[in-house]
């Protein structure tokens, strides 16, 4: 979920109104903690860096000792300390990943109509 918050630039001086993510953290953390109730899965990977989910996965690591956490950290970033200290493992995806995700320039419909078109600058590099 995403409120409207003013931002100001220091680069030029300018205020914006923008977008601030709220809750997100805490449905991941419900969900993790429910899935693992109902257990949906023996294995959770949490792509996040977000130290604020520190505690969900320490009570799932606690109340379920078989599950699996692993923090996975996207291009460019590093891993949270936190989230590490209480996680089974880490992985990294990498720019090459997420280039093979794309995908295609044009996405048609079954009807064979155009549903979306990627932006140039979401282009993989040539």
């Amino acid at each position: 979920m995403y409120r409207p918050c003013r931002q100001y630039c220091s680069h030029c001086k300018q205020t914006t109104i923008g977008h601030e993510e709220k809750e997100t953290d805490v449905n991941i953390a419900l969900c993790m903690l429910n899935e693992a109730y109902k257990d949906s899965y023996d294995r959770a990977y949490v792509v996040s860096r977000d130290s604020d989910l520190k505690p969900a996965i320490a009570m799932v690591r606690s109340v379920f000792p078989h599950k699996e956490i692993v923090v996975v950290a996207p291009p460019h970033f590093g891993h949270s300390t936190d989230l590490l200290s209480v996680a089974n493992g880490k992985r990294k995806i990498s720019k090459s990943q997420i280039e093979q995700c794309l995908f295609p320039e044009i996405v048609l419909d079954p009807g064979g109509n155009v549903a979306a078109v990627r932006p140039p600058e979401y282009q993989p590099p040539a």
